[in-house]
C-alpha cells in the first residue's frame, strides 16, 4: 500500500489529486538542478549514495515513500539528536539551547529549549511515534512560547534539513 493510499484511506480520487499536485510541484522544482552547497561537511560528502527522489518526495518536502536526495535525518552520518543539533548550531546560532533527555522515555523523547538572552523563545520536542505525550505542548501554549514537534522514527517522514529549518523559523516568527 502506498503512502498516499494510507494517508487518504484508499480514497482513489483524493490520492490521484494529491499525486497530480505533487507531480506539478516536483516538475516546477525540478526545472533547475540544485546547486551544491559549498559549505558541505566532509561527513556529508562521504555519505553513501541515496535513492533518487521520486515525484512523491520533491525537494523541500519531508514525507513520502522514497528518501529525498537532499540532506535528511536518515542519510546523516550520526544519531537523530546529532542531526538536529547540527541544524540548531548551523542555522540557529543566534540562540542558546539546552537539551533535556526524558529519562522515563529514554531514546524516545528529547526536549530542546531555545533562549535569546534569558528569554525562552522556542521549545523543540523530538519524539518517537510511539510516545503520546501532550503536556509540554499544552504548557508552551499556555505560556505563549512557540513549540515544534518532530517525530524521529515515523516511517516515510524524512525530516529534511529544509523542512526542519522552515518549521523552526515559522515557529520563531509566531
Amino acid at each position: 500500500m502506498s503512502f498516499l493510499s494510507k494517508l487518504f484511506g484508499g480514497d482513489k480520487n483524493a490520492e490521484k489529486a494529491a499525486k497530480d499536485i505533487l507531480n506539478g510541484l516536483f516538475s516546477a522544482n525540478n526545472s533547475a538542478a540544485p546547486a551544491q552547497n559549498a559549505s558541505q561537511s566532509t561527513a556529508e560528502a562521504a555519505a553513501p549514495a541515496v535513492e533518487q527522489a521520486s515525484s512523491f518526495a520533491p525537494s523541500g518536502y519531508s514525507w513520502g515513500e522514497n528518501m529525498p536526495s537532499e540532506p535528511n535525518q536518515y542519510n546523516y552520518q550520526g544519531s537523530f539528536t546529532q542531526y538536529f543539533e547540527d541544524i540548531f548550531f548551523a542555522d540557529f546560532s543566534q540562540y542558546r539551547f539546552e537539551r533535556e533527555d526524558d529519562l522515563k522515555r529514554a531514546g524516545k523523547r528529547v526536549i530542546y529549549t531555545f533562549y535569546s538572552g534569558a528569554a525562552r523563545v522556542l521549545v523543540v520536542e523530538l519524539l518517537s511515534e510511539k510516545c503520546s505525550v501532550y503536556k509540554l505542548r499544552k504548557q508552551c501554549a499556555g505560556a505563549g512560547v512557540p513549540y515544534c514537534r518532530f517525530y524521529h522514527d515515523h516511517d516515510g517522514w524524512w525530516n529534511t534539513r529544509a523542512y526542519v529549518v522552515d518549521r523552526i523559523n515559522a515557529a520563531l516568527k509566531g
